[in-house]
């Protein structure tokens, strides 16, 4: 694929009508670079921005997992941050929260560099990548969870929108639902048991910062990965808050198959038409 440069990066046309820069830095901790791919849509113009967040239960899995479906959405008319974040092996909780919301101060900082509006920037996360976003989402008012300074720390990490799919919004009734509370992946992100870090497993859940201040938010499940059960109490909970949420079913689909052919056109349809209406 040809490629040119685009500001200090390679941009490569991804086809026809995208091209992407691969691998930015979009954050630093430390001696730690987090990067994201970013895909946009060739056509002049000034798009809305969108943040994806891959899954695999914090501790696994890269930005690669989510390609397609940022190319999707940049055919759609998005600019696209397709982000890796640490994983729990690096950084316990709330080190992946802080990415994330540096990500989302990233994409505004730069929006007049790659044509985003950003007035309108959403927030996109499946399983683990859901939980985080969401968490961003909530706590993007304020200054909780950013992290170390230095990552674009005066730039609103506010969200226009956010879709989560297949995330877990309560930890501790999660663990407290599993054989013996305990639940591998949480173990090792909350950085130990429920009994020992009960109050951690608690500011880790979506559903204790809910407030006025939300912004639109889409739930998305597959048909067969228990629809709508995750979401019974979070979605109350927005609604006591008067937040704005919509709760939709993708039929026949199993936990993870948003990447899979098969539906992945399903979920962008459903994200694409989300966002129409609310940014």
């Amino acid at each position: 694929m040809p490629l040119f440069v685009f500001g200090q990066f390679e941009s490569c046309d991804v086809d026809s009508t995208v091209k992407s820069i691969e691998n930015i830095d979009y954050a630093s901790f430390g001696d730690k670079k987090v990067q994201l791919d970013l895909y946009m849509p060739k056509k002049t113009g000034i798009y809305p921005g969108v943040i994806l967040v891959h899954g695999g239960g914090w501790t696994s899995g890269t930005k690669l997992g989510f390609t397609q479906m940022a190319i999707d959405l940049a055919e759609k008319g998005y600019v696209v941050a397709n982000i890796d974040y640490r994983l729990a092996a690096e950084a316990i909780f709330p080190g992946a929260v802080q990415d994330t919301k540096a990500a989302i101060r990233w994409l505004r900082a730069n929006a007049k560099t790659y044509n985003i509006n950003p007035n309108k920037i959403a927030g996109i996360g499946a399983s683990a990548g859901g939980h985080l976003i969401a968490m961003a989402a909530l706590t993007g008012h304020t200054n909780k969870f950013n992290g170390s300074s230095g990552n674009h720390d005066n730039v609103s990490g506010v969200l226009q929108a956010t879709i989560i799919m297949g995330s877990g919004v309560d930890q501790v009734t999660r663990v407290k639902n599993a054989p013996d509370q305990y639940v591998k992946n949480c173990f090792i992100f909350f950085g130990g048991s429920f009994a020992d870090k009960h109050e951690v497993y608690a500011n880790a859940s979506p559903i204790n910062h809910i407030s006025h201040n939300m912004t639109p938010i889409l739930m998305l499940d597959g048909g067969q990965d228990k629809p709508g059960e995750r979401y019974v109490d979070f979605r109350k909970k927005l609604d006591n808050h008067n937040v704005i949420n919509e709760f939709k079913i993708i039929p026949d689909a199993k936990h993870g198959q948003w990447k899979k052919d098969r539906f992945r056109s399903a979920y962008t349809k459903a994200f694409d038409s989300f966002l129409k209406k609310h940014l």
